[in-house]
């Protein structure tokens, strides 16, 4: 059996000793006011799939910038086939066949699909670039893991999981040696997460090096052959996947089993409607689409990726036009022009896309906190910096967000208290109906029934939610109702007591328009 706990770093193969094919060596590194990785020692071996696990803030991001050169180790090595290289940048982990596919989608909304494919690498035919090749080069590639992508089309016209797959595509096609992979399920449809297991056995056959970093643990199980669990910037453990349970990786991650991970929420009080929604449509995105949110009610919004529901969300918030129909707020009707319309009349929306959507990552704790109630906190425009130190330090507390102080900037926290921050943000601005769009997408199982709690009180206090994911059991746990969307219509309404995973699947997939409950 494979032994990866190894001091060496090295495993017998046939009598011989192989050389990982990077090695992380009693690894440190520290940012201002906190240490991230404190005597990290790993082995990642060719055609193996090596699954780092931990927390949101446990170091697994700063292992893989480390190995792609991003950042650089203040103590220890990282080794390459044995040799300290010493890389400082990207481009030097490229050249050793070092390819990485980040949560945080980085392709190029205005270049076509194969430009981002072939980016920085373009082929050429006497001189000029040979654009007809690498469009046959990019469907080959599509087709090969049986995906459905015009290479010509432009990335700001896919969606976010077709998006995921390009940039999986873009990787695969570098003739990698070790392919890092963070989080890289996170928006895809299940189609897609088989397409990418797909792609994942035919690099480990070609003895590629994989390393996979996911919360999902059901894909853990599924795909991974070693598991190295980090806490709190320390190495609890590296072992065999076909040894651990799921449960016996959540004990490791957190030190502790956790309990009454999801919630079924208790009834509304009330019948009484907050925020209704009549026959809202919008050309090529969704189209009649109608429902109810009660006081005290978690509304669950399930559906496959490009169902709708997004574009449905940012449109009732005022981000995005509607062509017709109408909202309404305490049965009054509104029509949003913009978020700040909706904001002041008590509506928050947690965007799908944190980062890019709902914050200032350049901006500290503070300030994305306060950002939504700076307005109406403000004396003739002068910010009233004493009330904003005063509620993000008691957010902090409040929420437990893991930051040295309300001066961090966000970009240094980890996904989870990013999400945390978020939802201080609509908190502090008084919302009394939060829009939650995929709230626990990359986020740790501590995090994830931290935000249930915090979803859980939010209700219970007389306010309302509307959940949209596509992790179900979240749906079916977390919901008093569930609304399921196909190809932008509403196909079917599911009550708490009737909501299964087979159920909402069928509605998903085949559903036919059913009036609301």
């Amino acid at each position: 059996m494979e032994a990866p706990s190894d001091k060496k770093g090295e495993r017998m193969m046939q009598g011989v000793q192989e050389t990982p094919f990077v090695e992380l060596k009693h690894i440190s590194k520290s940012f201002p006011g906190v240490k991230v990785l404190e005597d990290i020692s790993i082995p990642f071996y060719r055609g193996k799939v090596h699954v780092l696990l931990g927390e949101n803030g446990a170091g697994k991001s700063t292992i893989i910038k480390m190995i792609s050169g991003i950042y650089q180790p203040d103590e220890g090595e990282v080794l390459i086939e044995g040799k300290n290289e010493h890389l400082t940048n990207i481009r030097q982990a490229r050249k050793f066949g070092i390819s990485v596919i980040h949560q945080e989608l980085s392709v190029i909304d205005d270049l076509r699909v194969y430009e981002n494919v072939f980016l920085g690498r373009e082929l050429k035919s006497g001189g000029f670039v040979d654009a007809a090749r690498m469009i046959r080069e990019t469907k080959e590639l599509m087709e090969a893991i049986e995906i459905d992508i015009d290479p010509k089309a432009y990335i700001r016209d896919l969606n976010n999981g077709a998006k995921q797959m390009v940039e999986i595509v873009r990787a695969v096609s570098q003739n990698s040696r070790m392919v890092i992979m963070d989080e890289p399920t996170s928006s895809l449809s299940d189609h897609e997460v088989q397409a990418l297991f797909k792609v994942m056995r035919k690099l480990k056959s070609e003895n590629v090096a994989i390393i996979y970093i996911s919360h999902r643990l059901k894909e853990i199980l599924e795909m991974g052959d070693t598991l190295t669990v980090l806490r709190d910037g320390t190495l609890v453990d590296t072992v065999p996947v076909s040894e651990v349970t799921e449960d016996k990786m959540v004990a490791m991650m957190v030190g502790r089993e956790i309990s009454n991970y999801y919630f079924k929420p208790e009834p509304p009080k009330t019948k009484e409607i907050v925020f209704e929604v009549r026959n809202l449509t919008r050309a090529g995105m969704f189209n009649n689409v109608s429902f109810k949110l009660y006081k005290g009610e978690i509304l669950g919004v399930a559906g496959l990726i490009g169902a709708g529901r997004t574009e449905v969300m940012r449109a009732a918030f005022g981000a995005d036009p509607y062509d017709s129909g109408e909202c309404l707020m305490d049965g009054k009707p509104y029509k949003a022009k913009t978020p700040k319309d909706t904001i002041k009349k008590g509506l928050g929306l947690i965007p799908e896309d944190r980062r890019g959507q709902g914050l200032l990552l350049e901006k500290n704790v503070k300030e994305n906190t306060s950002l939504a109630s700076l307005f109406a906190n403000s004396n003739h425009g002068f910010i009233n910096f004493g009330w904003e130190k005063q509620e993000s330090v008691s957010y902090i507390e409040k929420l437990r967000i893991k930051t040295p102080s309300e001066l961090a900037l966000l970009k240094n926290l980890s996904g989870g208290n990013q999400q945390k921050v978020v939802i201080a943000k609509w908190l502090l601005a008084k919302s009394r109906i939060l829009i939650m769009d995929e709230p626990t997408r990359g986020i740790d199982v501590n995090a994830k029934s931290e935000i249930y709690a915090l979803m859980k009180e939010f209700v219970e206090n007389g306010g309302s939610i509307i959940l949209v994911s596509s992790e179900l059991p979240e749906i079916i746990g977390c919901s008093n109702r569930i609304m399921v969307m196909r190809e932008g219509v509403v196909t079917g309404f599911l009550d708490q007591d009737e909501a299964t995973e087979e159920r909402v699947m069928q509605f998903a997939s085949k559903g036919t328009n059913q009036e609301e409950k």
